[in-house]
């Protein structure tokens, strides 16, 4: 099954999307239809029921990779991150999540996660926003800012400060009082990017009393994991790339290739790629037997995103000027890698994670 859901992935990013990632880059943003589009082929749900939330790590893993080799990491945040809200969502409330959820993965709708704030990051001590109980509806006010899709999304799920703690509350996407502000991003420039600015926005209320911080801890740990995945196959694209042009580009008469220091530098990345692929290969395998490890996942997070600097770093350099023009692959993966070691909590949280943990 798994190979047949990746071969159907992998025509879907040939037809549907490859083609026009250039376009898209240059737009700032991919079509909202490519999102019902994805829906309609399966490919939201991992080709399983669309009616449930599949719980199915190894299949996610085979999207994110398919996805990402479409040479866009904007393309697979755009279509794979929904995993992470919806999660959350179940986790909390599954009365809402049983109808939100069908219509997330056929494509009818989509959701965004709205945790980052301007002045406190993903700080959950720092947050500013507010929401505040009114004639029985809960109204918030504050900002949220680089929400991937969120001028887009038909719903948000978000964090903020209630009369009793914090709580996770759920809005729709163009609720009264919610003003959107676009920004560009040095990379994934295919996926829109908003600030969200809260006005006595009406929101429901998900959860009650304490547990907001396991239960976000519960679904980023899929979205880390997702940003392994991703930087593990952007780091072998970027090698593969650099290994034919080494052996297609002429220096003194002959291929870069034949220089053993060339030779010995693609040898040394091939052999750090394949150590942190094993270990991402592994994380993924803890977590569909169950294993929720946060260290695990952070250590996979954090060596997936060092290699894949290093490799994209190298690819444009052995590339020369060709490798720093767009729209060539190794100067997209090159701005895109920066962005995976802060999504999803930087380097230095992974680390914290981990000297936690020992």
């Amino acid at each position: 099954m798994s190979e047949l859901f990746r071969k159907r992935v992998a025509q879907f990013v040939a037809e549907h999307i490859t083609p026009h990632v250039a376009e898209w880059e240059t737009l700032g943003a991919y079509p909202p239809a490519l999102y019902q589009r994805a829906g309609l082929a399966g490919l939201l749900a991992l080709g399983q029921n669309q009616t449930q939330l599949p719980d199915d790590p190894r299949a996610v893993a085979i999207l994110v990779q398919e996805l990402t080799r479409s040479g866009a990491q904007g393309i697979t945040m755009g279509l794979a991150s929904h995993f992470v809200s919806l999660k959350a969502l179940q986790l909390c409330t599954p009365e809402l999540a049983s109808s939100v959820v069908p219509a997330v993965l056929s494509g009818e709708c989509s959701i965004s996660l709205a945790l980052t704030e301007p002045q406190a990051g993903s700080d959950l001590r720092g947050m500013s926003c507010r929401a505040v109980l009114e004639n029985g509806q809960y109204r918030l006010t504050g900002t949220k800012a680089f929400v991937c899709n969120g001028e887009r999304a038909d719903w948000l799920l978000l964090i903020a400060h209630s009369p009793n703690g914090l709580a996770l509350f759920l809005a729709e996407g163009h609720a009264p009082g919610i003003r959107h502000a676009p920004q560009r991003c040095l990379g994934w420039r295919c996926l829109p990017l908003t600030d969200l600015h809260f006005e006595n926005t009406p929101v429901i209320r998900l959860t009650q009393g304490s547990g907001v911080g396991r239960i976000l801890q519960n679904s980023l740990l899929q979205e880390r994991l997702n940003l392994a995945v991703m930087a593990i196959t952007s780091a072998d694209m970027a090698l593969q790339a650099s290994i034919d042009w080494c052996k297609q580009r002429q220096v003194g008469g002959k291929p870069l290739f034949d220089k053993s220091v060339i030779r010995q530098r693609l040898a040394e990345y091939h052999a750090e790629l394949a150590v942190a692929q094993h270990y991402v290969e592994s994380a993924v395998n803890w977590m569909a037997e169950g294993i929720l490890d946060p260290r695990r996942v952070a250590i996979a997070k954090n060596q997936a995103v060092a290699v894949l600097e290093k490799i994209a770093r190298g690819a444009v350099q052995v590339h020369g000027a060709h490798g720093c023009i767009e729209p060539a692959l190794v100067e997209r993966i090159h701005r895109d890698a920066r962005l995976l070691a802060i999504g999803g909590g930087t380097h230095e949280i992974m680390l914290d994670i981990i000297g936690r943990s020992l």
